[in-house]
């Protein structure tokens, strides 16, 4: 059995060597020990708070989600969107030959007037088939080939202008029924303003359209590289080009949601607003291709398919504008900038006033002006075609 035998001084040696270990585990280290895990378990609830926070955003945002999506849809049934819908669809059937003239002409100034119209009628027939295509082409050529006297002429132009923003008035009207303004009095004023916006807005429609030529020009020659370099050049150039057409949708949905509505806006609630719109759209487009393009309309109508596939279009493409509406302004109210105003489902509709006839002599107006131009349309295009 061996003893065990220290030098002398060995042992407090070996307590030097551990001592500082000791040390940090008893003494003084213990009220250090404390202290650390009493800030830890004051650290703990926060650390947690954020941990369930960050679990609870998502839920958050879905249930924000939820309820700007059901105001949206209680506001559409509320306004009579469907109403409003088919009004601007019936004007929109006549403004439409005249708002592609005048698009047309702007986007020729740059590109040339055969170039714009080639790329006008290949969207239209990729949205709306061929035979609308061909339709639109064909009134576009016969309306800027017309030739009259001078004073028949200059009342072409006028009216051509007025049924172009009539259109535009329409959805004025519907907007301002969305965001709950009573309609003001008329004057030759007011109507010059709406008037001279609704055709910045057709001359801006002129600009998208040279902005697009303008991006498939530039998507087209960046094409030819990158299927040169990527085996995946395809899928690439796909994604631009609907970028690009999703933010041009969305600047035009925009400039309509602020300038049109007697409402001051803010333009990130615009923003936010006409980009939901163009996802509306963008998906809606589809689905309504796909309808007209299933259920043979246009066959089954002969000469006046085409019209018939027009009108359907706009109407369904009406009724998502409104919807988007009513989601900007469901937006505005609940988390933007407008929280003066009421929600939706507290809000009332504008009172209509008998005694104010402004507003029903300029839609009686406009009404018989688009009505002359439905009839003119089918004596000139639809009888002719179905006699032959």
């Amino acid at each position: 059995m061996t003893d065990n035998h220290y030098e002398p001084g060995e042992f407090r040696r070996r307590m030097e060597h551990f001592w500082p270990f000791v040390q940090r585990q008893a003494g003084v280290s213990r009220q250090s020990r404390l202290a650390h895990w009493r800030q830890v378990s004051l650290s703990l609830p926060t650390a947690l708070g954020c941990s369930l926070r960050q679990k609870e955003f998502p839920m958050r945002v879905a249930r924000e989600a939820w309820v700007l999506g059901k105001e949206s849809i209680l506001g559409f049934i509320n306004d009579n969107a469907l109403s409003h819908g088919a009004a601007m669809a019936f004007y929109a059937v006549t403004s439409l030959a005249p708002i592609l003239l005048i698009v047309v002409a702007i986007a020729g100034l740059v590109f040339g007037h055969e170039a714009a119209q080639l790329a006008l009628s290949a969207e239209i027939a990729g949205v709306m088939g061929s035979q609308t295509g061909d339709l639109l082409r064909s009134t576009i050529e016969s309306a800027s080939h017309r030739t009259a006297g001078t004073v028949a002429t200059l009342v072409g132009i006028v009216t051509l202008f007025v049924t172009a923003s009539g259109v535009f008035g329409e959805m004025q009207l519907s907007l301002n029924t969305i965001w709950k303004i009573d309609p003001p009095p008329m004057s030759v004023s007011r109507l010059v303003r709406a008037r001279a916006a609704s055709l910045g807005l057709v001359a801006a429609l002129g600009f998208l359209l040279l902005v697009s030529l303008a991006a498939s020009a530039a998507i087209s020659a960046l094409g030819a590289v990158i299927n040169a370099h990527l085996p995946f050049g395809t899928i690439i150039l796909a994604s631009i080009n609907g970028i690009v057409s999703f933010v041009l949708i969305s600047a035009l949905f925009a400039a309509i949601f602020k300038i049109l509505p007697d409402r001051s806006l803010a333009w990130r609630d615009v923003a936010i607003g006409a980009a939901v719109t163009a996802l509306l759209f963008t998906i809606g487009k589809s689905l309504i291709g796909w309808y007209i393009g299933t259920s043979a309309i246009a066959s089954s109508y002969g000469a006046a398919g085409a019209l018939l596939v027009v009108l359907l279009w706009v109407y369904y493409s009406s009724e998502i504008f409104l919807l988007g509406a009513e989601f900007t302004r469901a937006y505005s109210v609940r988390l933007g900038s407008r929280s003066d105003l009421q929600p939706i489902v507290e809000a009332e509709s504008p009172s209509r006033q008998t005694s104010n006839l402004g507003p029903t002599i300029q839609r009686e107006v406009q009404a018989w002006i688009v009505i002359t131009g439905l009839l003119t349309f089918v004596a000139t295009r639809v009888w002719p075609s179905r006699r032959s």
